[in-house]
């Protein structure tokens, strides 16, 4: 039962990794997926890509790595779990910013509020992923 379970686990991972890579290559697809539309304020192209694309592809990626990582070595310490986890919302964070940053060079989206964002993402993203960058260096 439990070999079941890792495999849904790692498909549904390769899944969510998938919709991020296709949201952060393409904004318009991400767009009619969640049915919805740039306003006339414009820069929409890059909140698809951040959200839809780079936070998904983030977020998939630095999971499915953890589990296979965890598959193949088999041991799981707690503190390691929760370094882990503050990993994966790192990893969200940074490619949110990734997205944003595409956005702002194939989109036209260079405005002061995306760079702010960026800026902004970078450095939650660094702040959520020291403990995991720590633990995974000192063993490394």
């Amino acid at each position: 039962m439990m070999a079941i379970a890792w495999v849904l686990n790692v498909l549904a991972l390769f899944l969510g990794v998938a919709l991020g890579a296709r949201g952060l290559a393409d904004p318009k697809w991400a767009a009619k997926l969640v049915r919805l539309r740039e306003d006339e304020q414009g820069g929409g192209a890059a909140e698809f890509r951040a959200t839809y694309g780079g936070l998904f592809l983030g977020l998939h990626l630095i999971a499915l790595a953890m589990t296979l990582f965890y598959l193949r070595n088999g041991n799981f310490v707690l503190g390691v779990g929760a370094a882990g986890a503050a990993a994966a919302l790192s990893a969200g964070w940074a490619f949110t910013a990734l997205g944003r940053l595409i956005a702002m060079w194939r989109d036209g989206a260079n405005t002061k509020f995306n760079r702010l964002s960026v800026a902004f993402e970078l450095i939650v993203a660094a702040a959520l992923g020291g403990p995991w960058a720590v633990w995974y260096f000192s063993v490394a």
